[in-house]
């Protein structure tokens, strides 16, 4: 996945996510309003449950009471004693209110003690001391209102549920004993019409907590309920009111609603199961589901869409990411190209200003070694230990110009070459020995050789140099030691690695890695690293052309050399070796030199010298003539054809290449051989490879370098000398 595509699945994921989350939160909502909605109405229908149910019980209390009042009436103005001696009356009298007083089970007159004086439908069966209840404890200590309690065990018969009590007094006499009604569960507990709670419990609270008549489904019930528990907390601040608690212990929550019977502290209580509220939930939740269910799969089908969208889009997305990926490689290809192409560029203005430079500076070097070893010829024995100092010291300085001018030379891809089939693991195995005298002890040199590489077309004598100046480079870059690599292999070169190199082609190439675990090099100085004269290295230490030569020597054969480095982590330096040819036998080093030439090899021999350079002809007429050879001189091409019109004899043509007037050294021989096909030719030039390859002569004709010292010039002439002559239908 792309950058760009991770966003749009993220969002294709969310509205999925969406599609289910948003459904199903909206059907939980729905489902919490109907559950809350269903708990507001049980609680409601608790609450008025619980009025209705306090009505009768109310009414029945106010009854009992009522009932109290005619009683006392009756036994209010008597003494205990006229209350004894007209107990079969008063009892008569207890029955008939009893009788006139709906709900009432039976009326008791109590002693002061607690025992039954009087009661009414019956006596009491054997329990007649009430000494024990609260509530007549409560009438002693002087209250004055009703009390309420529940009616102990065989007292007034198993059909009693509740006492009232109320003191008996009379006129200005205190409390004497107690009035109590005995009331009807069933007229205390009548449930409503249309108010049926399944599973409910109902029951007749004090205010203190003691339970005094209950009814419904269940275990039986504590006497009295805990102080601490949330209904008793709620029942002296309201005369009504529901909430959710547990006041009976049933082991789980129940709506209960409670109303206060009147003014007395006496509260009907109604307790529901939590059920009641889920009742009828299966309706409600299909109904809830009817409505989520569309929504669900409405947003399903735009998440599909949007899936589908986004699908098109991250194709379109990727395939532009693509081509915008392919289009900053490409333009990273073409930066890199037009770079290297700046650098080639650059690096061939220096080479033609450096090429220019080392041809006239070669003709000053040819002129002073000529002069110093034709002084050396002239004196001979008789000069002193001064003199041969000063001319050795001469001749020193020109060999150390003529190294500078050929490493210039080699980065203006201008030296002279002999190619030839090289096999580069043979040459490397030769090279070995002396590249380990080159290094520190220090350093380890290793190989890893390609033993299928083919050949390649290389100069022998330059390839050394190359890997010398690298394993040099690699030295100094390794002051504490370190590991010198040096790997063939085979390499394939394509079009923008080569960018910038016209001298090469892209296809198969032999490769010769050098790599060293040195310093490494800073991105500024490994893009200056093949200028001439450009060095990192302390004054004195280096020239600054041996990466230089290397670059001019890889370019000049059409091969490409190429570098890559990092501060701290080494040097990598790869040259690109064109291949060699299938069917020339490969050779693995130098060849041998030419014999020498005798002092005397030029003796009844004419050489024709062309220079346009007057001390360089001086210095190569006064040469030949030390050796024996009869000379003539002229200063250009022309002046030399006229001689040779005129009917000058030469048996060998030695001219300088490069000359003013139009005609180069190539064209003079050309015509030379014209008029005289048996003649000899050498030509010498600064640059010759260049003026080769400009003006095709590189198999037609031998050619010599600038500076030339008389050595070599007489050793090749004494070749020309000994060439077969020409046939003149070569002409």
């Amino acid at each position: 996945m792309t950058r760009a595509a991770g966003p749009a699945r993220i969002v294709t994921i969310m509205v999925l996510a969406a599609a289910v989350l948003l459904p199903a939160l909206l059907l939980l909502v729905l489902t919490l309003h109907d559950r809350g909605h269903r708990r507001e109405g049980a609680s409601r229908a608790a609450e008025l449950a619980a009025a209705r149910a306090a009505e009768p019980a109310r009414l029945a209390i106010q009854a009992a009471l009522g009932a109290l009042d005619r009683a006392e009436d009756l036994t209010g103005p008597l003494s205990w004693a006229q209350l004894q001696a007209r107990r079969g009356a008063l009892q008569g009298e207890f029955r008939r209110i009893v009788q006139a007083t709906p709900g009432l089970v039976a009326l008791l007159l109590l002693r002061p003690d607690g025992r039954v004086a009087l009661a009414a439908p019956a006596e009491p069966g054997g329990g007649e001391d009430l000494a024990g209840l609260g509530a007549l404890r409560a009438l002693r200590e002087g209250a004055h209102e009703a009390a309420f309690d529940a009616v102990p065990a065989d007292v007034v018969g198993p059909s009693a549920a509740l006492l009232v009590l109320r003191g008996r007094t009379a006129a200005g006499r205190p409390v004497e004993g107690a009035l109590v009604a005995a009331l009807d569960p069933a007229a205390m507990l009548a449930t409503p019409r249309g108010h049926a709670l399944d599973g409910a419990r109902i029951a007749l609270l004090r205010q203190d907590g003691a339970v005094l008549l209950h009814a419904g489904e269940g275990e039986s019930v504590a006497p009295t309920l805990p102080a601490d528990g949330p209904l008793m907390a709620a029942l002296p601040g309201a005369a009504g009111g529901t909430l959710v608690a547990d006041p009976f212990r049933r082991g789980a929550p129940q709506i209960v609603a409670w109303q206060r019977l009147g003014a007395h502290p006496v509260h009907l209580v109604v307790a529901a199961p939590m059920s009641l509220a889920d009742a009828g939930w299966l309706p409600g939740m299909l109904l809830n589901l009817g409505l989520t269910l569309p929504i669900g799969v409405g947003i399903l089908v735009v998440a599909l869409r949007v899936w589908r969208s986004d699908r098109r889009d991250a194709e379109t997305l990727m395939r532009l990411e693509a081509n915008a990926a392919e289009l900053r490689a490409e333009i990273a290809r073409r930066e890199a190209a037009e770079e290297s192409l700046r650098n080639a560029q650059r690096l061939e203005g220096l080479g033609r200003l450096t090429g220019g430079v080392a041809h006239d500076f070669n003709n000053l070097l040819t002129a002073i070694l000529g002069t110093a070893r034709s002084l050396e010829r002239h004196l001979g024995p008789q000069a002193d230990d001064r003199t041969k100092r000063l001319l050795a010291a001469a001749v020193a300085a020109v060999d150390r110009g003529a190294r500078l001018n050929a490493s210039l030379l080699a980065f203006a891809r201008r030296q002279p070459l002999t190619l030839a089939n090289l096999d580069a693991n043979a040459l490397l195995r030769d090279f070995l020995p002396l590249l380990r005298r080159a290094l520190d002890e220090t350093m380890k040199v290793e190989l890893a050789l390609d033993e299928k590489l083919p050949t390649c077309r290389a100069d022998a004598v330059q390839l050394e140099a190359a890997l010398l100046n690298l394993a040099v480079n690699a030295r100094d870059a390794m002051p504490r030691g370190g590991v010198l690599r040096i790997a063939t292999r085979r390499a394939w070169l394509q079009e923008q690695a080569l960018a910038g190199n016209p001298e090469a082609q892209p296809g198969p190439y032999v490769a010769v890695e050098m790599r060293d675990t040195g310093e490494g090099m800073s991105p500024t100085v490994r893009e200056r690293a093949f200028e001439p004269f450009f060095t990192t290295k302390a004054r004195g230490q280096g020239t600054g052309l041996g990466l230089s030569q290397v670059f001019g020597f890889v370019r000049q054969i059409g091969g490409h050399v190429a570098i890559q480095s990092a501060e701290k982590r080494g040097t990598t330096v790869t040259l690109y070796l064109p291949l060699g040819s299938a069917v020339e036998p490969p050779v693995s080093g130098t060849l041998p030199p030419a014999p020498a030439a005798s002092p005397h090899a030029g003796v009844g021999c004419t050489v024709l010298v062309v220079e346009d350079e007057p001390a360089v002809r001086a210095v190569a007429v006064d040469m030949l003539q030390d050796a024996g050879y009869a000379v003539l001189a002229a200063p250009d091409g022309p002046t030399a054809l006229a001689l040779l019109r005129e009917g000058a004899q030469a048996d060998i043509l030695f001219s300088d290449v490069v000359m003013p007037g139009g005609m180069t050294g190539f064209d003079l021989a050309r015509e030379a051989r014209r008029l005289r096909p048996s003649i000899g030719v050498l030509l010498a030039s600064g640059y010759a490879a260049e003026a080769l390859a400009q003006h095709g002569g590189a198999e037609e004709f031998e050619l010599i370098g600038k500076p030339y010292d008389s050595e070599g010039v007489l050793t090749r002439l004494a070749a020309q000398r000994s060439r077969p002559p020409r046939p003149a239908s070569a002409a």
